[in-house]
């Protein structure tokens, strides 16, 4: 259980914890890959270097993409998606995908913001769970999208933490990263390499 509120507070790291307060940690990102890395490798028993550098790449590079806050307003409630804060290409790619006879993924926001944030917890959890060889570790990342949906509505009833709803949804996230870990290596899910 430790290392799994480890693997949360290293995900509210990345995303920026102490702004609240005025300061930030240095190196934020790399945080959350170090400390999903010691965790990842204290779980499952992983011995060999090559995979230990794999894990901390992915982790790092899963953490390291942008254009995806646009998609957190999005499913947190608080805006409307913007082509223009994303990058162009990739907005016209996924905006094509979702498109059926005049309805459209855009005129939807919050459902924009979930899927969109379901296939970046899927990338997220892929570039993280790959080096462990493991499928069931490597889908964990799906729920991301109603997870930041949920800490939007709870913000929308009464639970504020200063960002709409934001903060709340890395602790929630960040948690169920590091309880999955824990809880497919604790039953013999996470392959031992």
């Amino acid at each position: 259980m430790i290392k799994a509120l480890l693997i949360m507070f290293g995900y509210r790291v990345r995303g920026g914890f102490g702004e609240k307060w005025g300061w930030r940690l240095p190196l934020c990102k790399l945080w959350f890959c170090v400390i999903y890395t010691i965790c990842a490798v204290l779980l499952t028993g992983i011995t060999n270097w090559q995979y230990i550098v794999c894990l901390l790449i992915g982790s790092k590079l899963s953490t390291s993409f942008c254009g995806w806050g646009e998609a957190v307003g999005c499913a947190l409630g608080t805006r409307k998606p913007d082509p223009k804060e994303m990058n162009e290409l990739d907005f016209d790619e996924f905006c094509d995908n979702f498109e059926y006879k005049g309805w459209r993924l855009i005129d939807h926001p919050q459902l924009y913001g979930i899927v969109w944030l379901t296939m970046r917890g899927v990338l997220l959890s892929y570039l993280i769970a790959s080096p462990m060889n493991n499928v069931w570790l490597i889908l964990t990342g799906a729920p991301m999208g109603l997870i930041y949906w949920f800490a939007g509505w709870l913000y929308r009833h009464g639970v504020n933490d200063g960002k709409s709803g934001w903060r709340t949804a890395e602790w929630l996230f960040g948690f169920y990263l590091g309880i999955t870990l824990v809880l497919l290596a604790q039953y013999g899910f996470v392959q031992r390499l």
